[in-house]
């Protein structure tokens, strides 16, 4: 550091010749190399914007322009939130005089006749703190470059991967359903010289093509779920969207037995199909993860307050444990083993994903072999945010 302060620049301003002079000498004793003075204080703003000291040593009581209009300047300007420091140098040393000063932005304030000794170490003290300033900010300018930087090529390598996950899912859905075509067909033109074993590994293949649609399918679209949706939000009638996934789900509500009661459901703001696929997958849920032979019962209602609306989902289901209930709105995460309940482990992270994105939160409350009840927060004030 002690390169840096004898490097400093110092401006002394005061209206008297012999102080400015004194000083000048002083800095001069103490091995300070570039200084300069002034005693017109009207030539003050221009010349600290063109010498850009480190330290200002400023007479308060001047002709003209006075140092506390000065430092108002320099306060408006931002400069007292720069590394330039700046100590007073006054004859009035009351505690008033001092409160004044400081409360004008200055750094450090010093009576007239001062005593050099003292003089040395405030400078050295300032100079110090403006020294540790500086490195302070180029590292913090270093750091936030660096981070730019890597933002800017996360942005790029998350654009890439977005494409890629786009075009893989794209590009395996076709053959994928090639396969299972051609196994369709098998199946029905020579499934009968196939004994019991062989249909049923038919079967399997089947099954395992069908998985895998879902699951590229429901990749693909966890994949584009950070879009920014702000813009695309409208008004949806929830009644409209239930209606559109039990009629989506007819066949899993038909082959269940399923019973939905569905309350009259309140208008909200969001994007409609994340909305609709929030819902669809919560439902599903509800209609797979039951008892053997139990008949699905699942109820849909409303409550609504000043801070949000919410809709709550509820079922007989299998219910979930307290220690499980935290991982379930993590990707790829299953309670249950394949052979015993279907689902690609997406369903419930991609519904959290998809709400958070619109402003709203999703929440459960459960009791394992006692049924499931979630609940989808819509939060008026991201409403009232979008109307503005």
């Amino acid at each position: 550091m002690t390169f840096e302060i004898k490097e400093a620049r110092i401006l002394i301003i005061d209206d008297q010749l012999p102080n400015t002079q004194l000083l000048e000498n002083f800095l001069a004793l103490n091995g300070f190399k570039n200084y300069r003075s002034l005693n017109d204080s009207r030539q003050a703003l221009e010349l600290i914007e063109s010498f850009q000291p480190d330290l200002l040593l400023l007479d308060i009581m001047m002709p003209f322009i006075d140092g506390f209009e000065i430092l108002d300047s320099l306060l408006k300007q931002g400069k007292l939130a720069s590394p330039l420091r700046v100590m007073v140098l006054t004859a009035d040393a009351t505690k008033e005089a001092l409160v004044k000063v400081l409360r004008s932005g200055a750094h450090d304030m010093l009576r007239k006749p001062f005593d050099l000794v003292e003089l040395e170490l405030r400078i050295r003290n300032l100079l110090h703190t403006n020294a540790l300033l500086k490195q302070l900010n180029d590292e913090t300018n270093d750091l936030a470059y660096w981070v730019g930087k890597r933002t800017e090529e996360l942005i790029q390598k998350n654009a890439e991967l977005e494409q890629f996950i786009y075009v893989a899912s794209h590009d395996t859905q076709e053959p994928l359903r090639m396969i299972t075509g051609f196994l369709n067909l098998i199946q029905k033109k020579y499934g009968q010289f196939f004994d019991e074993k062989g249909l049923e590994y038919i079967n399997f293949a089947i099954v395992g093509a069908d998985r895998m649609k879902r699951l590229i399918k429901e990749m693909l679209y966890f994949s584009i779920a950070d879009k920014d949706l702000s813009e695309q939000f409208e008004y949806i009638d929830l009644n409209d969207a239930l209606d559109d996934i039990l009629t989506l789900l007819q066949r899993n509500i038909r082959n269940t037995d399923a019973e939905i009661r569905v309350e009259k459901l309140p208008i909200v703001k969001g994007v409609y199909a994340p909305v609709r696929q929030i819902f669809q997958n919560i439902i599903s849920n509800a209609l797979i993860y039951q008892p053997k032979n139990q008949k699905p019962i699942i109820n849909v209602r409303s409550e609504n307050d000043e801070l949000e609306t919410r809709i709550y989902i509820s079922d007989n289901g299998l219910g979930i444990s307290n220690e499980d209930q935290h991982k379930i709105f993590d990707i790829f995460t299953r309670l249950h083993r394949r052979e015993e309940f279907e689902g690609t482990g997406l369903g419930l992270s991609l519904a959290k994903k998809l709400i958070e994105k619109m402003g709203g939160r999703i929440s459960l409350n459960s009791e394992l072999g006692k049924g499931s009840e979630f609940c989808v927060h819509f939060l008026k004030q991201e409403t009232e945010r979008l109307e503005q």
